[in-house]
């Protein structure tokens, strides 16, 4: 099996220049500053975001307001020579470009990939003993000294393609996924902070109640969350904790708490239920803790949901923590992933006030929200028993995944095919090339 590349019509278009090449001339015709308006007067409607997306990407311009600014420049020539050669179809040995690159193009839809099999044929060994029964001839497949010295005319070496690859062979490397995970588990634990588990099913008590949210909340309907058939959990050695949690919720939320639906066992709904557990347990600062695991959702699969999915959420209580330093310790987080930029936002959350949303983009998608923080309330803190301010948030971290691999269907990070596999592969911090 071999794979043919094949410069497709808009890469025979980007021959002659690449969209982004455009811009640049035209803001070096213009002393390096424009107005967005005056690129699309000067561009095709279509090749405007894209020429600004890439142009942004490689690093060459910069926006600031309604205006483009040059910042850089660069050769794509390399990309040309390759789209060139892979005019009539070429094997990737013969695209003098990486594995990235390559991919780049195939996005782009530049170069299209076919995948091609090969049938050859061989004579068997009875095919061999009825030639040598006809031509009376002694078939060989190794030269041997005494062959070499008397030059025998009665014998004839069996013929081998010398032309034909070997077998392929993939070496093991974990799935794309799990390496990603640990990618995450590695830049926060460098970060400062530990990282904790807990189990999969959890009381409300840790799931809801002691996040300050109250009992008849929308999310722990049977349509948000899903209910375990089993006893309620003992919750005898957190008596305390229940009693400060029915005094925050009845002087908070105006109801009388029913502290048999805080022992209800479900699938947990949200990691925070984790990170909440570890503070009551280590209240003396400093304490920076993160968990990657599961949490369940009665949501319908789709390409942006699953019913089950992966969530990070991290806590920092410091004697000094407040919403500015959380800002940056997300903005760490987000900066070693490789995205140089999130956007913050006001948000709600039940549990944290001021609460903040936190987003980035997703080539061909725009942006997307892949995390909710804030402090947490002083509800909340006082029912565990708190005395510092705690900067928390969640992240979603399929969503997260997607961005950095540049996914556009949630699915696909649970494929099962060799192929999709062996493809993102290279996108892999952790590979085997």
């Amino acid at each position: 099996m071999r794979y043919i590349y094949t410069t497709t019509s808009e890469g025979r278009e980007c021959l002659r220049s690449f969209p982004e090449e455009d811009l640049i001339k035209i803001l070096s015709e213009r002393g390096g500053s424009v107005s967005i308006q005056d690129i699309e007067r000067r561009l095709e409607k279509e090749r405007v975001s894209i020429a600004v997306a890439w142009a942004r990407k490689r690093g060459w311009v910069r926006i600031e307001g309604d205006k483009l600014l040059l910042t850089g420049s660069g050769s794509l020539e390399r990309y040309r020579e390759a789209l060139a050669k892979a005019i009539n179809g070429v094997e990737r040995d013969q695209i003098l470009l990486t594995d990235e690159e390559i991919q780049e193009l195939v996005r782009r839809k530049m170069l299209s990939r076919e995948e091609r099999r090969e049938i050859f044929f061989e004579i068997t060994e009875d095919g061999y003993n009825m030639l040598r029964r006809v031509e009376n001839l002694k078939i060989v497949s190794r030269l041997s000294r005494d062959l070499i010295q008397r030059i025998s005319s009665d014998v004839i070496l069996r013929p081998y393609n010398v032309e034909a690859e070997p077998k392929t062979i993939y070496p093991g490397y974990k799935h794309f996924y799990v390496d990603f995970l640990e990618m995450l588990r590695d830049i926060m634990v460098s970060l400062g902070f530990e990282e904790i588990s807990e189990d999969l099913v959890v009381p409300e008590l840790w799931n809801f109640d002691v996040l300050f949210q109250a009992q008849d909340h929308p999310a722990r309907e049977i349509h948000d969350t899903l209910a375990v058939e089993a006893p309620p959990a003992d919750l005898s050695e957190y008596v305390a904790l229940v009693e400060a949690v029915a005094r925050e919720h009845e002087k908070g939320w105006g109801y009388k708490y029913d502290r048999s639906i805080g022992s209800k066992l479900i699938m947990r709904s949200q990691t925070t239920a984790a990170t909440i557990k570890y503070l009551y347990k280590h209240r003396d600062p400093p304490v920076r803790a993160f968990i990657v695991g599961r949490v369940f959702r009665s949501d319908t699969i789709d390409a942006k949901h699953l019913p089950e999915f992966h969530q990070m959420d991290g806590v920092a209580m410091e004697r000094d923590m407040n919403l500015r330093k959380l800002l940056g310790v997300l903005s760490q987080i987000t900066r070693a992933l490789g995205f140089k930029e999130i956007i913050f936002k006001p948000g709600y959350f039940p549990f944290t006030e001021p609460s903040v949303e936190g987003y980035i983009k997703i080539e061909g998608i725009g942006y997307i929200e892949i995390l909710g923080s804030g402090l947490f309330r002083p509800e909340v803190l006082r029912m565990v028993g708190l005395m510092h301010n705690v900067g928390a948030w969640g992240m979603g971290v399929d969503r997260l995944a997607m961005a950095y691999l540049s996914i556009s269907d949630i699915r696909e990070l649970y494929t099962p095919l060799l192929e999709r596999l062996r493809w993102y592969r290279v996108a892999s911090y952790k590979a085997i090339y």
